[in-house]
């Protein structure tokens, strides 16, 4: 009888302690973990972009889906203001709605890096396709890549070259029919991470994607229940297919404001020439 007091007693303390932890993780998750920018320097072993981005800071980011200027995204700007970055990576999913078009251009107008920021655009952008070629982004040295691919000297120098390309992310055909007739370096920005498949057969360096936001749930046993988890299985972080590498941002918003040991994220990209000190997952499968 005793023994039985005391069971059902610590039964009732360890309840007590999980319904405690459940509910200090959910204030976390809704309130907490959606509003933590999170910089990350993102090491990649690539001698040719090495050479080409020394020296320059790169900043990439992804899913900002803007919607005026609110604590995460004044945060980003005043992040990006602080670092100060030479070139600005975004992979699409830029604003959320076309009413926040004119705040759009303020906030580029704020994080202008001396040689441009380089977008390409995602589902949610869709709302301002009209808009692609509007002077306003040049204006604040916007460049949408989407469909084309250019060369740019980053430094002026004769091993500064690198090719930039950008598609949403399920153009196949337009990545399969690319040609380079030298062998500079060439990023492909993407939207969705699985044009790798095809970018990894055309011997791209480097493709930057957004679009999973990380699962935005950092516990694996757990992902499968959130539909984030299933657009790729490029989820977050660097990946390796062939000799092509992969980075998967984990976006900046937060889709219905929840964040799980997967913050947003703030990415800067360093190329090193050093091949053994880089952690990545390879798929050489897929291509």
């Amino acid at each position: 009888m005793i023994m039985r007091f005391f069971l059902l007693r610590y039964l009732g303390i360890i309840i007590i302690i999980l319904l405690f932890a459940i509910q200090i993780l959910y204030i976390y998750a809704f309130f907490i973990e959606p509003y933590i920018l999170k910089i990350d320097k993102i090491k990649i072993a690539s001698p040719s972009l090495y050479k080409a981005f020394k020296d320059l800071k790169i900043v990439h980011i992804s899913d900002i889906h803007f919607q005026g200027f609110n604590f995460i995204t004044i945060k980003l700007v005043n992040t990006i203001k602080r670092l100060q970055p030479d070139i600005i990576f975004i992979s699409g999913d830029i604003i959320f709605s076309r009413k926040y078009i004119n705040q759009l251009w303020n906030f580029f107008s704020l994080i202008t890096p001396h040689l441009g920021t380089y977008i390409v655009f995602g589902e949610s952008d869709g709302c301002i396709k009209d808009l692609k070629n509007d002077i306003r982004w040049k204006k604040n040295k916007v460049y949408n890549l989407e469909g084309k691919k250019i060369l740019l000297n980053l430094r002026g120098e004769k091993n500064s070259f690198v090719w930039l390309v950008g598609c949403y992310g399920t153009e196949k055909d337009f990545v399969k029919n690319l040609h380079f007739k030298d062998n500079f370096p060439k990023i492909l920005l993407s939207h969705r991470p699985d044009i790798i498949k095809y970018a990894a057969l055309k011997n791209f360096d480097l493709v930057l994607a957004g679009h999973t936001h990380g699962s935005q749930v950092g516990i694996p046993i757990l992902r499968k229940f959130f539909s984030y988890s299933v657009r790729s299985k490029y989820i977050s972080g660097l990946y390796r297919v062939r000799n092509t590498l992969l980075f998967v941002n984990r976006g900046i918003f937060s889709e219905k404001h929840l964040r799980l040991f997967c913050p947003p994220q703030l990415a800067i990209l360093e190329f090193t020439e050093e091949k053994t000190k880089m952690k990545v997952k390879t798929f050489p499968e897929d291509a």
